[in-house]
């Protein structure tokens, strides 16, 4: 999902690309010094794929005799279009696009989860509830959302139905704008993503008043995960595990080491306070977003089914192209949890 579209592919770039794949990819390249270059695509450069910043800045990747060329798509489909046409071995985006391709007849694998929560939280000008997981709090406010099908109108319309909220009125604006809708008394809540949540809350004294990632019943979720396919992962099986385990043992650094992990997002995220990035560490940090074991498991994926069937983003779940076991390899993060409980 990763707080920003859920539109899949056009029919006529998935023909394309699985057009393309056939001929695009091989065996990963190996440079001079003897390491393995290889590609990762991730969608946007997001505080939500810290663990990938983390595993190339503290040489996890080189420790796996891996060059890791780290490139940025511009969005989801840019990013599995990549890996699809061969210009990368990896992306980094919502895992939908797997299952959305093995419904056009492509490729496509899910190895190791990024977020595996549903980071997706809630502004409001006073949390009077203190929880952050009581929807009650909805019935008769307006509620900024980015327009339909985007991750922040489908995880509110989702809820509203889920809980039988009563009275809760949608204002949709445009993507980035929700925070400016409850400054000036447009809504009374918006829903908003990693850094811009602790930017309201550090820069414009607006409080979180509500978690996805606080709902037992949205949690674990896949939200961004790690993406290949089932034939660079044969060519390349070495390479393909020394990616997974240096991003799980990045992610084990996080939270081990907080204040050195923000040190290394502020290298990352120069625009943004120091302030600013530890509130954001810190509340991924406790939604428990960043993935402590990067498998991707059945809840997990179960649960962005049941969001992705809702916006008619895949045509049907489970079915052979939907179903956790057709998608999802958890052996590379088996091999990588093995291999990290001895380091």
């Amino acid at each position: 999902m990763n707080g920003k579209r859920l539109r899949s592919p056009a029919a006529a770039l998935v023909v394309l690309t699985m057009l393309l794949v056939s001929g695009c990819a091989g065996s990963a390249p190996q440079r001079t010094d003897g390491k393995t270059a290889v590609r990762i695509s991730q969608a946007f450069q997001s505080l939500l794929y810290l663990p990938l910043y983390v595993a190339k800045e503290k040489g996890y990747f080189e420790e796996q005799n891996i060059h890791a060329e780290i490139s940025t798509g511009g969005g989801g489909t840019q990013s599995w279009t990549a890996v699809l046409g061969g210009s990368a071995d990896f992306s980094i985006q919502d895992p939908v696009f797997v299952p959305k391709s093995h419904e056009n007849g492509g490729p496509g694998v899910v190895v190791a989860a990024i977020q595996n929560a549903p980071s997706v939280f809630v502004i409001g000008r006073e949390n009077n509830d203190g929880t952050l997981d009581n929807s009650s709090i909805f019935e008769g406010k307006k509620v900024a959302v980015s327009p339909e099908p985007d991750t922040s109108w489908a995880f509110m319309t989702y809820l509203i139905e889920q809980d039988t909220l009563r009275d809760v009125s949608l204002v949709n604006v445009a993507l980035g704008s929700e925070l400016a809708a409850v400054a000036s008394g447009q809504a009374d809540y918006a829903l908003s993503f990693e850094p811009t949540v602790s930017q309201a809350v550090v820069d414009q004294n607006l409080d979180v008043v509500y978690s996805f990632a606080a709902n037992p019943s949205w949690n674990p979720f896949a939200f961004s995960s790690l993406t290949s396919t089932d034939r660079y992962l044969q060519q390349n099986p070495e390479a393909a595990q020394g990616v997974v385990t240096a991003i799980a043992k990045a992610a084990r650094f996080i939270y081990s080491e907080p204040e050195a992990t923000v040190d290394i997002a502020t290298e990352y995220f120069p625009d943004l306070s120091r302030e600013v990035i530890e509130a954001a560490v810190q509340r991924e940090i406790e939604a428990k977003g960043y993935a402590e074991d990067v498998t991707v498991t059945r809840q997990s994926w179960d649960n962005n089914m049941r969001i992705s069937l809702f916006t008619k983003n895949i045509a049907a779940y489970p079915s052979d192209a939907t179903s956790y076991e057709n998608n999802v390899n958890t052996d590379l993060a088996a091999n990588a949890r093995t291999a990290l409980a001895t380091d």
